[in-house]
């Protein structure tokens, strides 16, 4: 019994089918985003982007996105004089 709770503990995160970290590498977040790494490391060199530094790593939130995008954003213009 014991031995099956360790191989189970030693499973592969990427492996389950649930897993979704809460902070992306650039490479993740370029992929869900549609946002090119060398354009996502842009932002964060000039500091448009959160981030958090682990390691050699910078790690984003999906939050660090949306505020990006809605200081980015183009606003919509408004149609049919309402």
């Amino acid at each position: 019994m014991a031995r099956y709770s360790k191989q189970k503990s030693r499973m592969n995160r990427d492996e389950h089918p649930a897993f979704v970290p809460m902070l992306k590498t650039v490479e993740q977040m370029a992929l869900i985003s549609g946002i090119g790494e060398n354009k996502l490391r842009q932002l964060m060199a000039d500091g448009e982007l959160e981030f958090i530094q682990n390691g050699n790593r910078r790690l984003i939130s999906d939050q660090a996105i949306w505020d990006y995008y809605n200081r980015a954003k183009t606003p919509a213009k408004a149609v049919g004089g309402y």
